[in-house]
């Protein structure tokens, strides 16, 4: 199994490049692999089937087209690069947006499974809770506060983080410096709520 993994991370881009650390770093914790999705880092004492790390097979090219058909939007090429190699997911509290499966083979999404946040209602309803331009492309969000979480928009060639207010509390050159910057935040929150008895496995050495 763990070589299965690491032949799938080692599959991925240099932008991906912080996810694929992520996953070399915990994956003798549990970690399964198969035809839909990536499991790293098991964590039965968030719920029994939760992970720190989700990822979801690539997305089919047909959706891309389908997306711009629903939303009038066009997916930037820099995340239909990312979707061709992981279809959204979950990165601790970074919530990456996807062509969820449910929707775009059946028009309708399917709650009772397990997947990616949906990134065609992202650029339809989601975006409107934030007080942003709504030009931005709304690709993926963070957990922020109890109460809140941080979207993550791109326009021009620029990665934005923006609070639902409108307070824009950092912007990226690439979506690499942006994932290396959020996900070192993201798991330090993670390891922060791991509860006292618990031990968990890493591997210190990933560069």
């Amino acid at each position: 199994m763990m070589k299965e993994i690491l032949e799938k991370t080692e599959s991925f881009p240099i932008e991906l490049k912080p996810i694929s650390i992520q996953i070399k770093k915990y994956l003798e914790n549990n970690s399964s692999f198969n035809e839909l999705v990536l499991n790293v880092l098991h964590r039965p004492w968030v719920a029994p089937l939760n992970w720190g790390l989700m990822l979801y097979k690539e997305a089919k090219t047909e959706w891309f087209l389908e997306f711009k058909e629903r939303t009038g939007r066009e997916i930037p090429d820099f995340y239909i690069d990312f979707l061709k190699h992981i279809n959204g997911g979950f990165i601790y509290g970074i919530s990456m947006y996807g062509l969820t499966p449910s929707f775009f083979e059946t028009g309708q999404l399917n709650r009772t499974l397990l997947q990616c946040h949906n990134l065609a209602t992202a650029n339809i309803r989601w975006i409107a809770e934030y007080k942003v331009d709504k030009d931005l492309f709304h690709f993926a969000s963070r957990h922020y506060s109890y109460d809140e979480n941080v979207g993550y928009f791109w326009k021009d060639n620029i990665f934005f983080c923006y609070r639902t207010h409108g307070e824009l509390l950092k912007q990226w050159n690439s979506l690499e410096e942006m994932l290396y910057e959020e996900i070192q935040i993201a798991e330090e929150m993670m390891l922060s709520e791991i509860p006292n008895e618990i031990s968990i496995k890493t591997n210190k050495y990933v560069a």
